[in-house]
């Protein structure tokens, strides 16, 4: 791994856990703190403590497998078998009770009790390919992107009845041309905006299942589509080595925030306050590291992944599912490799790396922005996912 010169200097901008302490006692200033008895201090520090992730959820494509490994040091914690050649490719959350996982091989979604560690309920929704499934804010919607039939399926939600349905589908392959990859939510529910391969976004009325227009991209976003607040989103496109731009969703309008130059791209995450992203650069080995806070964007150098010898063999591909990241904790999936990564995303340095595949030979046409992926022997270690915590 390649250390940059700056990078021990990073400290993160949100609350530290003086500032929680300080905030829930009323105290102002570090006199005051100083007074504060370790009792309360203890009781701030464990209520800091029960928000952040436990589990960390990676999916095996290949082998049809879910681990659920510690958040911070990757200690197995619990596995979940699928039913074979399932291709589980991404995991997603809305609330900590249940995990949504598309079967890429089989077509399926996987709805999963996430305590229990058991599959609840299965829809079918194409003959393959069903890539991502995203709850919509208010819990009572998801949409499943069908790279397969390039198709948006709308998924009826209510987790307190434990009831899932299908009910709507759009055709956005004869809207568009494309197929769908990933969505994010409008704040109120109602619009969803849409990735395409191999570039745009869809935007989509989500209680008509309606498409209303596309907004053009530099190429391909795949889940790189990070909220910095209810209505605007970070997204970093594959065009131009990424390229960064902010979605405002309620003016349907993208801002270009600059390009990075990147050998390739895949992914994109970012700090939680807005001010450090970190995206992939799978056939170099990379993951960038980016200032979010200049205009344009800088590209500041990056982490590179060689513990399997030679260029193109560790590939980090997924980062963070879809959510800003937790304190310092930067996972990051290396697909070639079959192995898993956790970096301190403050210091840059690696944590912790282990391995859940056999590194296998990677095929980019079944497991790259250029098609789609379709099981097992191309993109084994893909969805990374801290569980959330309430």
């Amino acid at each position: 791994m390649r250390q940059l010169d700056n990078e021990r200097r990073f400290r993160r901008t949100t609350l530290t856990l003086a500032g929680l302490i300080a905030l829930a006692l009323g105290c102002g200033d570090e006199a005051n703190l100083n007074r504060v008895s370790a009792t309360r201090i203890q009781a701030a520090r464990e209520q800091a403590d029960v928000k952040r992730p436990k589990e960390l959820w990676v999916t095996s494509q290949g082998q049809s497998v879910l681990f659920i490994r510690n958040f911070e040091d990757l200690s197995p914690i619990a596995q979940i078998d699928l039913p074979p050649s399932s291709g589980p490719h991404i995991i997603t959350f809305h609330t900590p009770d249940f995990a949504y996982v598309g079967g890429m091989t089989d077509g399926n979604v996987y709805v999963i009790d996430a305590t229990a560690r058991q599959v609840v309920k299965t829809l079918k929704v194409a003959p393959t390919l069903a890539h991502q499934v995203k709850v919509s804010p208010d819990g009572s919607t998801a949409l499943i992107a069908v790279i397969g039939t390039k198709t948006v399926t709308k998924l009826l939600v209510d987790e307190a009845n434990r009831s899932w349905s299908l009910d709507a589908s759009l055709d956005i392959g004869t809207a568009t041309g494309k197929a769908p990859v990933c969505t994010v939510f409008r704040a109120d529910s109602r619009r969803a905006f849409i990735s395409l391969n191999p570039s745009g976004i869809a935007v989509v009325d989500v209680p008509t299942m309606t498409y209303l227009g596309q907004i053009p991209t530099d190429g391909f976003i795949a889940c790189g589509m990070i909220k910095s607040d209810a209505d605007h989103v970070v997204i970093a496109s594959s065009g131009s080595g990424g390229h960064i731009y902010t979605l405002d969703m309620n003016t349907e309008t993208l801002t270009d925030r600059g390009v990075l130059g990147a050998a390739s791209w895949h992914s994109f995450v970012m700090t939680a306050d807005g001010t450090r992203g970190f995206g992939t650069s799978p056939l170099s080995d990379e993951v960038i590291v980016i200032d979010l806070t200049t205009t344009p964007v800088t590209n500041l150098g990056s982490i590179r992944f060689d513990q399997v010898a030679g260029v193109g063999n560790n590939q980090p591909d997924a980062v963070g599912g879809g959510e800003p990241i937790y304190g310092n904790v930067l996972p990051v999936g290396l697909r070639a490799a079959g192995n898993l990564a956790v970096v301190n995303a403050h210091n840059l340095e690696l944590r912790s790396i282990v391995n859940l595949e056999p590194a296998a030979p990677f095929n980019l046409m079944t497991c790259g922005p250029v098609g789609a992926p379709t099981g097992a022997g191309g993109c084994a270690v893909h969805g990374v996912t801290p569980r959330p915590r309430e």
